[in-house]
């Protein structure tokens, strides 16, 4: 029963901090935290997704540039122009890891006012991030 309630936390947590966090605050920017609570709402996200935790920026300037292009070929994750669901899919990984670790050029009015944490994205996205959550997931 106890790897149930697990279970179910980390997916409603982590359910909630996806709408709230990464869709409402970055990519949307429906309300406004202070830096501090800003910082705590990282950290949270990351508790809560874990080994699959998703940066504010990348997804933020991802989803902003997903509205402006839908279903065009600039659309980062649109299925229109993958011959299936998985190549979109890694397509969709490409063009996130591109946009936050910024090696890709993006148009200014997609990055304005995202939230960016470049040290604390470099390490609860690394591997020894993911790999501690693994463990943590098997340990438990």
């Amino acid at each position: 029963m106890a790897v149930v309630i697990f279970v179910l936390v980390l997916w409603y947590g982590g359910l909630f901090f996806q709408s709230f966090f990464l869709h409402r605050y970055a990519a949307h920017q429906v309300f406004t935290m202070s830096k501090t609570m800003e910082r705590i709402t990282f950290v949270l996200t990351w508790i809560f997704q874990g080994s699959s935790y998703l940066s504010a920026y990348g997804y933020g300037v991802m989803h902003r540039m997903h509205h402006a292009y839908t279903d065009t070929e600039k659309d980062p994750h649109s299925p229109a122009y993958d011959d299936n669901l998985f190549s979109m899919m890694w397509r969709t990984k490409t063009v996130y890891q591109d946009i936050n670790k910024e090696r890709i050029a993006v148009d200014k009015r997609f990055t304005k006012n995202v939230p960016q944490w470049k040290s604390f994205d470099a390490f609860a996205s690394s591997r020894f991030s993911r790999l501690l959550w693994i463990a943590l997931y098997i340990l438990f």
